[in-house]
């Protein structure tokens, strides 16, 4: 017997087949968006349970989360079901062109469609793989622990202990995730895809995809390599080490593709990118004040900011790196850190990209899109705004680079510009190429041995990426995106997009110098985000900006001077920074306990401009340093090496504090409060307001009544109730 939600869709298509044309039109619209609905209210509780367990991994959280992805997959497997079936009943009905695409997103969901086992071990193994790494006590370090030594300065066998210490671990890991890595085919079959490619091509939106990456991919990778060459052989003569290829544990972090961190090492003008470190610690560019700049781009570029909603529920005193999650319909929020960083502002600054784009889109988008397939188009408004967030005009900006006339210092503003961006995109789009690939071929010649597959890892990272592996260590465990199955094909389309784009607002790919401030709104980009939604988004480019085609030419051309830069440079003499780099450390520690150490002051009243934010509910004080930590890494970690330990702080506001060091007056007692505050506190004006309003309302109904008795009063009885 059919269920209820088959005699609807069996009804409503029969109805569509013999109803007038505008009114089956209606019709299919209302029967859409119910089952939008579905999608949405879903979705929204899938959210919160992954949100929860970001904010507070454990095993109960974990456990809520797994249920709700469960949920989630058993509805989509329903409503696809339930259209087969109706289609089926009545094969002669035809679904209107204008609606076949979201008839697509339902009828082909992804990774959902697995059976129900296997759903449940795909899942199952992402939660633990992230709980795992949440747990802080994996070798005796803590993701903090290993990211503070990777970005500071320090000797590169420390270096190395950390890098293996946080991945040997997971080691044993491998055996489960070969097994979870077979399921893409299952799925790719599940959705109609005759292998891995076309099945990952239809998620992105883009038919060819890879064969598109495939063919442009050899004039990305020239320029790539000339960038590895150069750092390789700065890296080596900072930690006089032998020169050969990049080494992951000396770019700065875990991840290995972000090497926004090492600016400093590999540039002849190191001091201008000093610079912008100490200014982003001295004006407390860190969480909520981050955001907040970052939003100001926004309002440049879109005429939006991140709404209320965004700044009240995210955290900002969380952990690094940054995660950002969708709740559908516009609604997101952010996990990050009090960390001042060139790769937090970078990161800021996409989040924010996507943050807009997903309110301007609201309206149009169905939550079908967000959940079922992933875009290129929204990748590239993310990655215009981490271009635009380190070109000169917006480091000026911001007051994060020093302003000057003289041309010889433009160029070399130029220079750190281009540099800064090149180690943003070229390790990221080298590292998800590699990714993609590795996991095709690994499926395709079925590598299922844990040691097969590890080295199989690092010879795509080697040749693509031009890593340097020390151990086979099972990096990719570290990678959600890989630990769940998820194609990178529309991230590589978005960052080589993204350079389309800025050459289309910009027209021109030339690094921009002058005031950014009222020269970057596209009223066309706007209405493409907001019109757009419903689509395809290759569609969407084509019919909005006349873009049918992604190409690397923008790319190209817009790293140009780096590359001529490079050329002339190849052999530059490295002058050391340990100095400054020991200036920094001090500043940061300074910085950090102004932020943290509670004030006793009275704080003052905020004015109606100033937004409420939350009091920290934990801090972190720096209680060893490099050289102890050193000394405890080369003792095999038989102790606790934290660089932070988590203190109880009093849930209050403070007052910004002196410190020995100079710190920039300009920046504001805001930027304190909101890298410090995250408990929500209670808005005294608002039920002061509100209390008022109803006593005024019960006066004014007082007043009317007494004056209407008054009034009926003089009016003749017969005519009182006409």
């Amino acid at each position: 017997m059919l269920s209820k939600w088959s005699w609807i869709v069996f009804n409503f298509i029969i109805y569509t087949s013999t109803a007038p044309p505008n009114e089956a039109h209606a019709e299919t619209k209302a029967f859409l968006e119910l089952i939008e609905l579905d999608y949405e209210d879903i979705c929204s509780n899938t959210a919160n349970a992954q949100w929860s367990f970001i904010i507070s991994p454990s095993n109960k959280t974990l456990l809520t989360w797994e249920e709700q992805q469960y949920e989630y997959a058993k509805l989509k497997k329903k409503l696809r079901n339930e259209i087969i079936d109706s289609k089926k009943e009545n094969p002669k009905a035809q679904v209107k062109e204008s609606f076949q695409y979201k008839y697509n997103l339902i009828e082909k969901p992804g990774d959902a469609l697995l059976n129900n086992e296997d759903w449940k071990e795909l899942v199952d193994f992402a939660g633990v793989v992230e709980l795992e790494q949440s747990s802080n006590k994996l070798q005796n370090y803590s993701r903090e622990d290993a990211e503070y030594l990777l970005s500071h300065n320090g000797k590169a066998k420390t270096k190395q202990a950390a890098w293996n210490a946080w991945y040997n671990h997971m080691t044993p890991l491998v055996m489960n995730y070969s097994n979870n890595l077979l399921f893409v085919a299952e799925a790719a079959q599940e959705n109609g895809a005759e292998n891995i490619k076309e099945y990952w091509e239809l998620l992105s939106g883009h038919p060819n995809g890879y064969d598109k990456i495939n063919s442009e991919w050899s004039r990305i990778n020239s320029l790539h390599k000339k960038i590895v060459k150069f750092i390789s052989a700065n890296l080596a003569q900072k930690y006089k080490i032998t020169a050969n290829d990049t080494l992951p544990y000396l770019l700065g972090n875990l991840q290995g593709y972000d090497w926004t961190d090492i600016p400093s090492d590999v540039l002849p003008y190191s001091e201008l990118i000093y610079d912008i470190k100490r200014n982003l610690w001295k004006k407390k560019c860190v969480g909520k004040s981050l955001y907040k700049t970052a939003s100001n781009l926004g309002t440049i570029l879109l005429k939006q900011v991140p709404q209320a909603e965004f700044w009240d529920n995210s955290e900002f005193n969380g952990q690094c790196p940054s995660r950002l999650l969708n709740f559908c319909r516009g609604k997101m929020r952010v996990s990050t850190c009090s960390k001042a960083s060139v790769s937090n502002f970078l990161r800021a600054h996409e989040d924010v990209g996507k943050i807009l784009f997903n309110q301007i889109a609201e309206e149009t988008t169905p939550v079908l899109n967000i959940v079922n397939r992933y875009s290129g188009l929204e990748e590239s408004i993310s990655t215009l705004f981490g271009i635009l967030s380190v070109s000169p005009a917006w480091l000026k900006h911001t007051h994060l680079m020093n302003v000057t006339d003289n041309v010889s210092y433009q160029e070399k503003h130029m220079i750190a510009s281009l540099m800064l961006t090149a180690l943003n995109v070229f390790p990221r789009l080298a590292y998800y190429y590699s990714a993609d690939l590795w996991r095709i071929n690994a499926i395709d010649k079925n590598i299922t041995d844990p040691t097969d597959l590890m080295s199989s890892w690092w010879k795509y990272r080697q040749e693509y990426e031009g890593m340097s592996p020390i151990t086979d260590s099972p990096t990719f465990l570290d990678d959600g995106y890989i630990v769940r199955n998820k194609p990178y094909l529309p991230k590589i389309l978005g960052i080589i997009l993204a350079f389309q784009l800025y050459d289309y607002t910009l027209e021109s790919t030339e690094v921009r110098y002058d005031n950014i401030t009222g020269k970057l709104i596209n009223g066309k980009i706007i209405k493409m985000i907001q019109q757009g939604g419903a689509d395809d988004w290759q569609a969407v480019l084509n019919n909005f900006l006349d873009i049918d085609d992604i190409i690397v030419d923008p790319l190209i051309s817009y790293f140009t001077p780096l590359e001529e830069f490079i050329e002339e440079n190849e052999n530059f003499e490295y002058k050391s920074g340990a100095t400054t780099d020991k200036e920094l450390e001090e500043l940061e520690k300074h910085i950090l306990k102004e932020i943290n150490t509670p004030s006793t002051t009275p704080v003052p009243i905020t004015t109606t401009n100033q937004i409420t934010t939350k009091a920290a509910s934990s801090s972190y004080k720096k209680i060893s340093n490099d050289k102890n930590m050193q000394t405890k890494v080369e003792k095999s970690l038989d102790s606790k090496s934290s660089v932070y330990i988590q203190e109880d702080k009093p849930k209050k506001s403070e007052t910004n504090s002196s410190i020995d060091l100079s710190v920039d007056e300009s920046s504001s007692t805001d930027a304190t409060n909101d890298a410090k505050n995250d408990t929500p506190k209670i808005n005294t004006h608002k039920a002061i307001w509100a209390v008022s309003a109803v006593l005024i309302a019960i006066v004014v109904i007082c007043i009317i009544a007494i004056f209407g008795r008054r009034r009926c009063r003089k009016i003749p009885k017969n005519r009182r109730y006409v």
